[in-house]
């Protein structure tokens, strides 16, 4: 094993996250149910029965299993004993004899309970009761309430569409429900539901559900899609949506969208717009070309895959006791953190076509407008594209306590490089041709305003007007009314 030293210590190595040693001279040790009920129920590990720490070096010493056999069969004897062990979660090959140093060593290899498994709990002698515990670093504790909410949220299959009787549809804010439904109709021009009205369009799309009063009523995504902050915080009190830039180094933060402030909505959906708009701003970047110099798509490959990770997070959030989704652009780094756990491995979420989503109905609400993927590739796409611009991997982890889930994306190389260049304005802006024009407003899956082009490409409102004008009376561009003022997409 990768793990073991050969001179019988473990010098560098210590107890984490994923590991665990314990002395087994003649049987199993009867905390090592903790550990398995802790792996089971955080992100898995190993269990290194046979070796022995010094409890004044702390180091540890490989003193091995006289019996390998027999505690293999006393292991599997116990796990898949009701009275002892709640639920067996092992793979059949779970378990093995290794030898090291001439001593003989059992490994158990403890997988990540699936959603609907957890929690996984053991028995407590001193409590007279079955108990959960999470692990948390080199640690096993008792499962918090918190924890215990979590598990059982992830076990429910479509949590998120429960019909919430004490609601309106008063609570939705209907600018956004508006601006949705402006987006919606431009990315589905056919779909009969654009001649629903609101109450059945929020119905279609899952943001309304019957109760048992036979009433329409918001789901929790619904709400948490359109709803008004403090309807959303009088549900969920600890809920905060937090997006940061501090690319200046000069202060506290550059700019900032926040929920609590009062002045926007503070719901998802306006959240993530207004995210993908400044990421959208942050990120103008050479657009991907073949030999001929053709555009391959009609979208910046950085932006879509920092949106995805983006809407990523607000989809797998969970919005339980402490709801939060926070965002910070710094000139190095675009770092995206949520609320909850993992629901699957992180080499399996990475490596694309395994889709778990805690919020389905939210998912399938962001999906309806092109903002999320329902194929379970969206963190291989995001890794894909990392590589390809930056040369560099982004860094998925958890936390715990409380459980958060965090990607790091760095933000080096040449590509970033000629991002500077161009906000520092050694770009011509009165040079945008029409096919960076429309470039640029592809590039936003929800169109742009006349506005939206001005920020992305510094010319004048004015010019913008008169240039988005010019390209939507030629048919490249669909104007959709919005208010006053007309949002505009590149016609496919």
């Amino acid at each position: 094993m990768g793990f073991l030293s050969d001179a019988g210590e473990l010098d560098d190595l210590r107890e984490g996250q994923y590991l665990e040693f314990k002395e087994a001279a003649f049987s199993l040790p009867r905390d090592m149910w903790e550990t398995y009920s802790a792996f089971a129920n955080a992100e898995g590990g190993e269990i290194v029965l046979g070796v022995r720490e010094d409890k004044e070096s702390h180091r540890f010493y490989l003193d091995g299993v006289p019996n390998p056999d027999d505690l293999i069969a006393e292991f599997w004897s116990t796990v898949r004993n009701k009275q002892k062990v709640e639920r067996d979660v092992m793979l059949f090959d779970g378990v093995e004899t290794v030898r090291a140093n001439g001593v003989d060593l059992v490994v158990v290899s403890v997988p990540r309970a699936e959603r609907g498994e957890k929690p996984v709990r053991v028995y407590d002698r001193s409590e007279k009761s079955f108990v959960a515990y999470v692990r948390r670093g080199p640690g096993d504790f008792k499962a918090t309430d918190s924890d215990i909410s979590l598990m059982r949220y992830d076990g429910i299959p479509g949590a998120d569409r429960k019909a919430l009787s004490q609601f309106g549809m008063d609570c939705f804010d209907q600018e956004t429900v508006a601006r949705y439904r402006s987006i919606y109709a431009s990315s589905k021009p056919k779909s009969p539901w654009n001649q629903d009205s609101t109450e059945d369009f929020l119905y279609h799309i899952g943001a309304l559900a019957k109760g048992r009063d036979s009433s329409l009523h918001p789901t929790q995504a619904g709400l948490l899609a359109f709803g008004y902050e403090y309807e959303i915080t009088n549900y969920l009190p600890q809920y905060l949506l937090d997006y940061r830039e501090e690319t200046s180094g000069n202060l506290r933060w550059d700019d900032r969208v926040v929920s609590q402030s009062g002045d926007w909505s503070g719901n998802l959906v306006d959240f993530y717009l207004s995210v993908s708009d400044r990421l959208n701003r942050y990120f103008k970047m050479p657009y991907s070309t073949d030999e001929t110099g053709t555009r391959h798509g009609s979208r910046n490959v950085v932006t879509e895959a920092a949106n995805e990770a983006v809407v990523n997070a607000l989809v797998h959030a969970y919005y339980g006791e402490k709801s939060e989704v926070r965002i910070v652009l710094k000139s190095d780094s675009l770092v995206v953190v949520n609320s909850g756990s993992m629901l699957i491995d992180r080499d399996i979420a990475i490596a694309g076509g395994a889709s778990e989503t805690r919020n389905p109905t939210l998912m399938r609400i962001f999906s309806f407008i092109g903002a999320s993927d329902r194929a379970g590739s969206g963190l291989f796409d995001i890794w894909l594209t990392w590589q390809k611009v930056f040369g560099r991997e982004p860094v998925l982890s958890e936390s715990h306590a409380p459980s958060m889930v965090k990607i790091e994306l760095p933000l080096l190389g040449n590509a970033m490089n000629k991002v500077k260049e161009e906000r520092n304005g050694r770009e011509v802006t009165a040079r945008v041709s029409d096919d960076d024009l429309l470039n640029v407003i592809a590039s936003s899956l929800h169109g742009m305003l006349a506005k939206d082009v001005r920020d992305a490409t510094g010319m004048s409102e004015r010019s913008a007007q008169e240039r988005v004008k010019a390209l939507a009376d030629e048919g490249k561009l669909r104007k959709v009314k919005e208010g006053r003022s007309f949002r505009y997409f590149v016609r496919e």
